[in-house]
């Protein structure tokens, strides 16, 4: 079995720059996201009081924008310039991260009503329900940037 070369899909296919690129900063995104909450669930006290939470939010700042610009072109879009699949991808990953904010927000209410006595948890749960409603936020962002753009979708028909 041979392995696939860099910069290939799995059919074979190359993935574009671009593609790469945009992917590459929703890795970063993920995986920054993933050590500030680990960092938040772990730390003694409140997360806002350390600087690696500190330059965490600056570095999510910095990848957000980036991945902002780069899905620009759905994400921002009046409803009537976008086509019938443009609409339907930004309003399903919009659904997405509200599901993720609820979900995320339940979470940590039924962390505070498991743990109300442990002082340490309530110092906690504020550094943990920000770092969660920083992923929901971008969530819809880190979706359509992994996604292939619609003309590398087009490529395909025939």
């Amino acid at each position: 079995m041979s392995q696939p070369q860099p910069h290939t899909d799995r059919t074979g296919g190359r993935v574009p720059a671009r593609l790469r690129y945009r992917r590459g900063l929703c890795a970063a995104m993920v995986a920054l996201l993933a050590g500030m909450l680990v960092f938040s669930l772990v730390t003694d006290g409140s997360a806002f009081t350390h600087t690696a939470w500190i330059v965490g939010l600056f570095l999510w700042l910095l990848l957000w924008g980036a991945l902002r610009s780069l899905t620009r072109a759905v994400a921002e879009r009046p409803a009537e310039v976008l086509d019938e699949r443009e609409r339907a991808t930004r309003n399903r990953v919009g659904f997405i991260g509200y599901q993720f904010a609820v979900g995320s927000g339940m979470a940590v209410v039924l962390m505070l009503v498991a743990f109300q006595n442990d002082e340490a948890v309530l110092d906690r749960a504020p550094g943990v329900l920000t770092t969660l409603m920083l992923a929901a936020a971008s969530l819809p962002t880190v979706i359509l940037g992994w996604a292939p753009p619609d003309d590398e979708l087009d490529d395909g028909e025939d």
